[in-house]
């Protein structure tokens, strides 16, 4: 995620409409740089409660499909949409 990081900050400075006063530019970058790291990680971590929450879901089933089946995969989608749209309100 750090290499990600980086590389979300260098694209965002090297746009024009972003501009960095280059006395400050180290320290603006590393800033940004936490800012964009703790964003992915709580973004990771959302992901993740997600996917657990959607496991437990279909570990319910009266009859559990393979993970990895193509019913799986599909059970797994849609029981991921019901959960984004009840955590977010979609």
């Amino acid at each position: 995620m750090f290499a990600l990081a980086d590389r979300i900050v260098a694209d965002l400075t090297a746009t024009e409409s972003i501009t960095v006063k280059a006395a400050d530019a180290d320290k603006i970058h590393g800033q940004l740089r936490t800012e964009v790291f703790r964003v992915l990680e709580d973004e990771s971590k959302l992901e993740e409660s997600i996917d657990q929450e959607v496991r437990r879901a279909l570990s319910t089933y009266s009859r559990p499909a393979p993970e990895g089946s193509a019913e799986w995969e599909l059970l797994y989608k849609k029981t991921r949409d019901e959960v984004y749209r009840r955590r977010f309100r979609l």
